[in-house]
């Protein structure tokens, strides 16, 4: 079987049991859960797989990615990586994000690219009205 390293993202030789760039076992992948694969996948060079990995985490909301997602974004901001994978990033943390997804999209907004700008205003609503609720719900029991 064919792997891709999900460290390195190196393709391994058919019959490979590590990795010959970093050493991972690949008997490991079938240990990672489906939402640490994707997670992973944020950083895979070709641009689909990192685009696909973003929206599925967002549609599944996969809430233990926010860290990863907004590591992916402060990277983003550093390096201007691809716009359309930064929009995807955004989106998937209005779906999942809370307080601190909030404070780093509202302080780093002015930051991204044009076309990112009305999704960050988008998932900036999305989180307070999820935070509000939150704050309701507290309140209420």
């Amino acid at each position: 079987m064919r792997y891709i390293c999900p460290v390195c993202f190196k393709i391994a030789e058919v019959g490979e049991e590590k990795c010959s760039n970093c050493g991972y076992d690949f008997k490991n992948i079938s240990d990672d859960d489906y939402s640490e694969k994707l997670i992973k996948a944020l950083n895979h060079p070709d641009y689909n797989v990192a685009y696909m990995a973003a929206k599925i985490i967002g549609e599944l909301k996969i809430k233990k990615a926010e860290g990863e997602l907004i590591k992916y974004l402060q990277n983003s901001v550093k390096t201007r990586k691809d716009p359309y994978i930064e929009q995807m990033v955004v989106w998937a943390l209005g779906e999942i994000g809370g307080e601190k997804s909030y404070k780093f999209l509202l302080k780093n907004r002015d930051k991204f690219s044009i076309l990112t700008k009305n999704i960050i205003e988008d998932s900036l609503k999305k989180i307070k009205t999820r935070m509000a609720n939150k704050e309701g719900e507290a309140i209420g029991k």
